[in-house]
Formats: structure tokens, sequence, C-alpha cells
């Protein structure tokens, strides 16, 4: 679905637009109308749009077309995910979900809080009646659990019985760092000397330095492993690091943190002070601070 031409997602988008506004079927010449094009040319896309589930069809005088619950969830995460946003869990999971805004209502009811959770990703993850846990919410500091009651797939939204709502304190990268040694390790170690460090202290990863100890990347168990797939144990620990490293600083706060970590879909950030790694932060331990909070 990642290779739509800028015609099938243009018309797609128009349909949708269209439909969301009238919720009758559309013709291919309202299209044709919306974007100045050609019926023709409109029509031998729709085909291919179809043929990929996203539209469905119905002949006859009252005949057209709509979109599919396909169309809206492609539209939706094929956009560059805004932010500040926050991912939700399900049980013992992180789904590919995000909430980019949510609305109280009933909030006067002290038996009964409902929120409206806008959403973008794969929602079709989540039915009613499952039990999520999303937080630090947009634009606020708070952690949300609760029931969904209903989900409205085309406009991106669930209804959520909000069960428990905690503020996040003004918890620190320093406030979680503060009691670990860092272990970090030279770029022109081996890979073998990696595994036998990681092994030993029971941790996944490793900040890579320079002769000065500037961050120049992190080496994980992951890397460790295709490595030594690669039958390459003895290489040089640049060779397999990962340069593409998210950096927060020691003032950062949890929140800031955990929305960075779903920005660029990582499960750790390394804290650094003059480009000097002092501690690194995985999602297990800021599950650990929200659990503290429960």
């Amino acid at each position: 679905m990642e290779g739509l031409s800028f015609t099938q997602r243009e018309i797609l988008r128009a349909l949708v637009k269209l439909y969301d506004k009238t919720q009758r079927l559309v013709k291919s010449t309202d299209i044709a109308k919306e974007l100045g094009k050609d019926d023709g040319t409109i029509r031998n896309v729709i085909l291919s749009l179809k043929s990929l589930g996203l539209i469905e069809s119905k002949t006859g005088p009252r005949g057209g077309y709509k979109p599919t619950s396909k169309a809206y969830s492609y539209l939706r995460t094929s956009l560059e995910m805004p932010t500040p946003y926050a991912r939700i869990r399900k049980d013992s999971e992180e789904l590919d979900v995000y909430v980019l805004d949510v609305e109280f209502i009933d909030v006067s009811n002290p038996y009964s809080t409902k929120a409206i959770l806008k959403l973008v990703g794969d929602i079709d993850r989540i039915r009613v009646g499952d039990r999520i846990r999303v937080g630090p919410l947009p634009t606020y500091r708070l952690v949300l659990s609760g029931s969904i009651l209903l989900i409205n797939t085309y406009k991106g939204e669930v209804v959520v019985e909000v069960e428990s709502l905690v503020s996040l304190p003004k918890i620190t990268a320093k406030d979680i760092i503060n009691s670990r040694k860092l272990i970090t390790i030279d770029a022109n170690h081996t890979v073998n000397e990696v595994a036998k460090i990681l092994a030993v202290e029971n941790i996944r990863g490793l900040p890579v330095v320079d002769g000065d100890g500037r961050l120049l990347g992190l080496i994980t168990s992951a890397d460790v492993i295709k490595a030594y797939l690669n039958d390459d144990g003895e290489a040089p620990v640049s060779k397999y690091m990962r340069t593409n490293v998210v950096t927060v600083s020691p003032e950062e706060e949890v929140a800031e943190i955990v929305n960075k970590m779903n920005k660029y879909n990582t499960g750790r950030v390394i804290v650094v002070v003059s480009d000097k790694p002092v501690g690194i932060i995985t999602r297990t331990d800021i599950l650990k601070v929200l659990a503290c909070l429960s």
C-alpha cells in the first residue's frame, strides 16, 4: 500500500472528503469536478483502488463509490505523525495506535467520566470492551486507563470509560538514572567484547564513545546477534553500532521522554551532557515509573 501514486492518493482523499461531507455514495463525476480532472481518468484510477480494497462500489442510477475502513486507515497512517502524541497500550502490548487529542465529557459526573480519543494508526487492533492505557496524553501530564465503549473507525475516534486518571509528577531523566552506573564501550573494541559485557552486566545495550567520551552510537544485543549470524564476532563495534541514536538531557521530564520514544519508535534513549553519555532510559524504566503511580 506504500506504493500508491500521487494521483491515487489524491483521488482517494477526494472520495473520503466528499463521502464524509454527504454520507452518500459518491459519483466519479463528483470527484472529477472536485479535482478538475477528466471523468474517464477518475474511473480508471478508482478501478485500481477498488482492486486494493480501498473502495466499495454499487451499480445503478443511485450507485457510486464509498471508501472502506482500510482507506481511512491508509490515509491516517500515511500522514506524517504529528507531535505530541501518545501510544495506546493494551494488556502488556504497545500497539501502533496513537492518540493525537483527547476531550473529556461527563466530568461533572462523579460516577462516570468518559473521554473521546482522536486516533491514528492500526485502529483495527482495538475492540469495544478492551481495557487500554495511554499516557502521558497530548498537551496533558495525564496517564489514562479505561475501557473502550465505542469505536468510530471513519472518524478515527473512540469513546473510553475512564477508570483511572493519574497526573505525572515532574520526574526528570536524572531522577531515573541517578542510582545507576553507566557502562560504555570504545568504537574500536570488538563485538565479542560487547557480548561479554552484555552477558555479565545483564543489560541489552551499550553507548559507543570516542576517545574523549563523546557519544558515537549505540550497540545492542540485536546488533551482536546480527554480527554473529555473519560470523563476524571480531569486527569492531563501529561496524555494527547504530548511529541514529535518540538523546535527551538530564532535565527532560518523563512526559517529554515518552513522546520522543513514540515519535522515533525507539525502546531506549541516551541521556547526554555536552555530547557525552551519562545514562540510558528504556521503556521498561518508564513503565516502572508509571506503575508506581497506579
